[in-house]
């Protein structure tokens, strides 16, 4: 009799659970990769061309969509990727922290503090994380942030809480990847590089969200 009551049990849990699956919607994308290829060449002062070295940026094969770039200004370079990740219910789709700094054939990636203002208002700067990766014949300042909507994070663990959040409540899986990589001097300071990243940062911010078209949170 118990035995008949615990399989009777057992098949009400599993009816239940698949109730619960077949009722909840599917995670759905919002962001219209096809856009991201119109990303603009020109930003304020910053005039790209096509491709960014791999050394400096590695490729995630996860990408849904990207665009890699080489930015000037007058003598400062800087190499730029803006990737988005979709359906992010399924974990192989995410973005892989291992790629984001290129690790490979790098003898130590240090932190480096760095704040920048992505909105353009001086008063709400932002830290991003930055890493100075020494290479046996270069160094490269990297920093990075991830975004969801216009909401960007330059907190690892803020952004994967909201990534999460968004997986439940919303259904949404999509978010964005956008790393910058500055080239140091072997001698130099981290001055210049620092100045490069903070005044493209808030041009990408801005251009991301005019070329993907999205729309703040309600």
């Amino acid at each position: 009799m118990r035995t008949a009551w615990r399989l009777t049990a057992a098949l009400a849990l599993l009816a239940a659970a698949a109730g619960v699956v077949y009722l909840v919607p599917p995670v759905h994308g919002g962001a219209n990769t096809a856009a991201l290829y119109g990303f603009p060449a020109n930003l304020g002062g910053w005039t790209g061309t096509e491709g960014a070295p791999e050394w400096a940026l590695p490729v995630d094969p996860r990408e849904r969509a990207a665009i890699r770039r080489t930015y000037r200004s007058g003598r400062e370079l800087a190499w730029v990727s803006v990737a988005v990740f979709a359906r992010q219910d399924d974990v192989s789709r995410r973005a892989s922290i291992n790629l984001i700094y290129p690790e490979r054939n790098s003898s130590l990636l240090e932190p480096v503090p760095l704040t920048a203002s992505l909105t353009g208002a001086p008063a709400s700067p932002m830290g991003l994380p930055a890493r100075l990766v020494h290479q046996e014949r270069q160094r490269l300042l990297v920093a990075y942030w991830h975004q969801i909507g216009r909401q960007p994070f330059g907190s690892e663990l803020r952004y994967r809480m909201a990534l999460m959040r968004d997986l439940i409540v919303s259904r949404r899986g999509d978010s964005i990847l956008v790393r910058i990589a500055v080239p140091v001097s072997p001698e130099g300071s981290l001055a210049d590089p620092l100045r490069t990243v903070s005044a493209l940062a808030p041009l990408l911010h801005q251009a991301v969200n005019d070329t993907l078209g999205i729309e703040p949170k309600s």
